[in-house]
């Protein structure tokens, strides 16, 4: 009889633990970026066309992720240039204000956001007073055939985030250099173009990648950051008149 009661306790208790650990999933679920060692650019063509980054409109966003949630912030742009070639994209980059680099969390107070601005710009995570910025510099550039990435779609039981781009148009390579350290990155995009050249993108990349450790172990348990941190480029660019 005992065993008759002790089974409905055992698969409550199961329940509980798979919800808790379900709920502490505080990660973004959404295109992984492909990290690869540093390559060099080999289209040199000339570009038909320059389009200015409007920095004042455009930013690159983060979310890092920890056991029991997650903080969001951004860079600034700097300055950033992306080049056309007879109506395509060809290549461009971008340079990223670090040392201003703030947490624009909402969830919580103007105090607590202040003193995790100032531990990301420590050496702990950016040390911004020896690496002031970061940069991304696009290698190669491909548009993406529509039908062959609806054939080869991920399974649709998986749930992405809704920062995840829909109907990108292009995958991007390039080198993003953080702290000194530069790796090549690929990641979809979508690009269009009116008055305006308008580029977005948004996905994962593992910060141990670039020198960025601090509390990644999982050792730490409840202490732990995880690695992945979430990326999202916006990028709005003005043609350069002649």
């Amino acid at each position: 009889m005992a065993k008759l009661y002790l089974r409905p306790l055992f698969l409550l208790y199961t329940g509980i633990l798979l919800l808790t650990f379900s709920a502490c999933d505080t990660t973004i679920n959404t295109d992984d970026a492909i990290i690869s060692e540093a390559v060099e650019k080999k289209n040199n063509a000339r570009p038909t066309d320059i389009f200015v980054v409007d920095t004042a409109k455009s930013a690159v966003t983060w979310i890092g992720a920890k056991m029991t949630g997650r903080h969001n912030g951004l860079f600034r742009i700097q300055s950033g240039e992306l080049h056309m070639r007879e109506g395509l994209l060809i290549g461009g980059e971008f340079v990223m204000d670090v040392a201003n680099t703030r947490s624009d969390d909402k969830t919580i107070n103007e105090a607590n956001n202040k003193k995790l601005t100032t531990h990301l710009r420590s050496a702990d995570f950016f040390d911004v007073e020896k690496y002031p910025t970061a940069a991304f510099e696009m290698t190669s550039i491909t548009r993406i055939d529509s039908t062959k990435e609806k054939a080869a779609a991920p399974d649709a039981k998986i749930k992405y985030s809704e920062l995840r781009i829909q109907d990108p148009t292009h995958h991007v390579t390039g080198n993003l250099t953080i702290k000194g350290e530069t790796k090549s990155v690929t990641f979809p995009a979508r690009v269009t173009l009116d008055s305006l050249l308008r580029a977005k993108a948004n996905f994962n990349i593992d910060r141990t990648k670039w020198g960025l450790v601090y509390r990644s172990d999982n050792s730490l348990g409840d202490k732990t950051i995880y690695p992945e941190v979430n990326i999202g480029i916006d990028l709005v660019a003005k043609p350069v008149k002649d």
